[in-house]
């Protein structure tokens, strides 16, 4: 920690917090697309036809032809798309429900990437799915897919309450129904009869998933080590609500740069408790390890 001169520059920066978020950039430019592709519908029934009809829906959606063709910037703008006012509210009461704790936890940057890895690698599995089928895909179901299990990846015994059933539910829990209710209706035909991309929702898990191991390795939950059954079970946990609750293990080199770099950049101010901390107990680590 002392090669980082947090003194230097403007004394007044680090008074302040940064009130960035890449979430509530996600937030309004799904909102703000919605709203485009209703005004721009050229049919004048209910909301869903006006939005089928829209020339942004039908030249930005998620198609395997159009890809081929080289319109390649439909994999990224299908995510901000939507076909109803029911998909637009449950894809963004997930990505507030999960985003505000996940963002908060692994960084704005981290966040951004994650949302996009996890749409691309939901994109991908659709697009192998559905390669010669003609169909179309539109939502940011695939990245919030990810969004949801990197937040269990780091949290598996918090505590969420679910819409449909209401029943409060551990997010470990969630995330294993979640993969069997996806795998079940996307096997069974069921999703197809609801235009609901189910192979797309598991392609972004798989991304979300894949992406938080590679960089936090073992420190967080792996849904997958139920079937490892010739590994000794972690003693880590990582289960804790994210306000006011110290992080258990070691703290690895990538999250104490992480959050010295937030530190150097936007001022101590800008720390959430959880980031305070992982700090102290970088500190005793180092203390500890000096003595050794």
């Amino acid at each position: 920690m002392s090669d980082r001169n947090y003194n230097m520059g403007n004394p007044l920066r680090n008074s302040r917090s940064s009130t960035f978020s890449v979430l509530m950039v996600l937030l309004i430019a799904n909102i703000a697309m919605f709203m485009i592709q209703i005004y721009t519908g050229r049919d004048a029934g209910n909301i869903e036809s006006r939005i089928g009809s829209s020339e942004i829906t039908q030249s930005l959606a998620l198609d395997a032809k159009d890809i081929r063709d080289g319109q390649v910037y439909r994999l990224i703008a299908y995510m901000f798309l939507h076909g109803g006012i029911m998909h637009i509210l449950f894809n963004m009461w997930g990505l507030f429900m999960f985003g505000s704790i996940l963002e908060q936890r692994i960084g704005s940057s981290r966040f951004f990437n994650l949302y996009f890895i996890s749409g691309l690698s939901g994109a991908g599995l659709w697009m192998l799915c559905n390669w010669n089928s003609g169909a179309s895909c539109i939502g940011a179901s695939g990245a919030i897919s990810g969004i949801i299990i990197a937040t269990a990846m780091f949290y598996p015994d918090m505590m969420i309450m679910m819409l449909i059933p209401p029943i409060p539910m551990k997010l470990k829990t969630f995330a294993f129904v979640f993969v069997i209710v996806e795998l079940v209706f996307e096997l069974s035909g069921a999703g197809g009869l609801m235009n609901i991309a189910n192979i797309a929702h598991l392609g972004g898990f798989l991304g979300g998933y894949l992406y938080i191991r590679l960089l936090y390795k073992n420190e967080v939950w792996d849904m997958f080590a139920v079937f490892k059954f010739w590994k000794k079970k972690s003693t880590h946990t990582m289960n804790n609500p994210p306000a006011g609750w110290s992080v258990a293990g070691r703290v690895s080199q990538a999250e104490l740069d992480r959050i010295l770099d937030k530190l150097s950049a936007t001022g101590i101010n800008s720390l959430n408790e959880q980031e305070m901390e992982t700090l102290a107990k970088a500190r005793e680590q180092m203390r500890a390890e000096r003595e050794g």
